[in-house]
């Protein structure tokens, strides 16, 4: 830890704050609590980053408030509180992730859940003994994670004091609803917890666990946590040991396990990570299937009921126009997206499922949906893509055309083609955008998009 302070003003120089804004936040949409967004902020750029690298580095910067953004995580269940920055809180945090991840990189969970079940099915196999599990949820886990235990002995190792009273400030910082009144702004700041929705969230969550993972990577046959939620596989006489060990380990790091705590033989099948797992199959939980067959539903059934409304009200759309756009859409929730960097969608989330047989089975109910919409005379068109084929283009041919590519948008040709064909400009109207509108509008298509398709995943856990 003794480059800390090298890495901490690196990264909070003018130029590493105004390459971090040019290449990951700049095309995004959205504002924070001061209602200013990236086009405004950006043209004060060299000013604005000039004064965010001087509070930072002299440990006079301040945060503004977080706006909160509450996110249903389904009935029954206490919505999740979402802290959104504004846009120079962002750059901070950004900075304050790199250095972050330099000083701690093996506390960075770069695993995506459809790897520990790669892991799992691997585990199945070299098996052939009965094993047992033992699943743990940990109780509200971003928001019960300690201040004290964090800063003084987590982060004990980082000798330089901005570093700490950044994250102090960021940790503690208030998060508010729109239009909340200062004068209860004090009921609003964090005693305990990680807000949500940071950069360096996962990052500090991840330090916070370390040395939990450490005691119980070689408990069992196999140790695994993803976030909040903990697997372990054992012999069965080892089950009840193991489970009052990591209650004893969570109480004295402040946390507890919730009532979702589940031990037993793995050839009863079990869920975790939103798959449902036994030693005979891998598919997906009774209750992610449904909620993914809702929203095609429910889409769907929003283009029955408002088509002749859109086509009358549209600038520029036909009728046809409106019809390919729909499919379009619906094709990109059936095969998911790819972009340079990630995959996204339902379907690169279960890519380990070996129930095929599922994917028939919603492909069967999707395509049925099709005899309710006159428009498509009642009859799926031959363009309409389906589930298993986009398993096994995700699995084996992911770049062969079938999956929606956004890296194939390669020029700013390519990208006005998007743009009109997905309805967010009209043709005629191409020539009265810069090249440099077309790139940002690009962006906020794309990564609008992209939330949708992360929002079929977003609550799997």
């Amino acid at each position: 830890m003794g480059n800390s302070g090298m890495n901490f003003e690196q990264n909070f120089s003018v130029e590493n704050l105004k390459s971090i804004f040019e290449d990951n936040i700049k095309n995004k949409s959205g504002k924070g609590i001061d209602g200013i967004n990236c086009a405004q902020f950006e043209s004060e750029l060299l000013p604005i980053v000039s004064r965010l690298s001087a509070k930072s580095i002299s440990s006079t910067y301040r945060f503004s408030p977080y706006l909160e953004i509450v996110k249903s995580k389904g009935r029954g269940k206490q919505p999740r509180i979402i802290s959104k920055p504004t846009i120079r809180d962002k750059l901070v945090l950004c900075a304050l992730k790199d250095t972050l991840h330099e000083l701690y990189e093996d506390c960075i969970q770069n695993q995506l859940p459809n790897t520990f079940i790669r892991e799992i099915k691997s585990l199945l196999l070299q098996n052939e003994d009965e094993l047992y599990y033992l699943k743990i949820d940990i109780r509200g886990f971003y928001d019960n994670l300690n201040h004290r235990i964090l800063l003084e002995d987590c982060l004990k190792d980082i000798n330089h004091n901005g570093v700490i009273t950044l994250i102090r400030r960021a940790i503690i910082n208030k998060t508010v609803p729109k239009n909340y009144k200062k004068i209860n702004s004090s009921s609003y700041h964090n005693k305990v917890g990680v807000p949500q929705g940071l950069s360096i969230s996962n990052v500090l969550a991840g330090i916070y666990m370390k040395e939990f993972d450490i005691e119980f990577n070689n408990v069992g046959l196999k140790y695994m946590r993803y976030i909040d939620d903990i697997l372990i596989f054992a012999k069965q006489h080892e089950i009840n040991v193991i489970e009052q060990k990591v209650e004893r380990a969570l109480i004295n790091i402040g946390l507890e396990t919730n009532d979702k705590t589940e031990k037993g033989e793995i050839s009863k099948s079990f869920d975790y990570l939103g798959y449902q797992i036994s030693s005979e199959n891998i598919s997906v939980r009774e209750s992610t299937i449904d909620r993914f067959i809702t929203s095609i539903i429910a889409m769907i059934t929003d283009f029955k009921h408002n088509f002749q409304h859109r086509v009358k009200n549209s600038k520029w759309m036909t009728a046809t126009n409106i019809k390919d756009l729909f499919l379009l859409n619906l094709n990109e929730r059936i095969t998911g997206a790819i972009t340079e960097k990630k995959r996204y969608g339902w379907i690169f989330y279960f890519i380990e499922i070996t129930d095929i047989h599922l994917l028939h089975k919603i492909d069967a109910i999707i395509t049925n949906q099709f005899k309710r919409l006159d428009m498509f005379d009642s009859t799926p068109p031959l363009e309409l893509k389906s589930l298993v084929k986009s398993h096994y283009a995700a699995k084996f041919t992911t770049f062969d055309g079938y999956i929606h590519n956004y890296w194939l948008y390669d020029s700013v040709t390519k990208k006005i083609q998007f743009l009109v064909r997905f309805g967010y400009i009209a043709e005629d109207d191409t020539k009265n955008y810069s090249q440099e509108e077309i790139e940002r509008k690009f962006e906020i298509a794309k990564m609008s998009r992209i939330v949708k398709l992360e929002e079929d995943v977003g609550n799997i856990s």
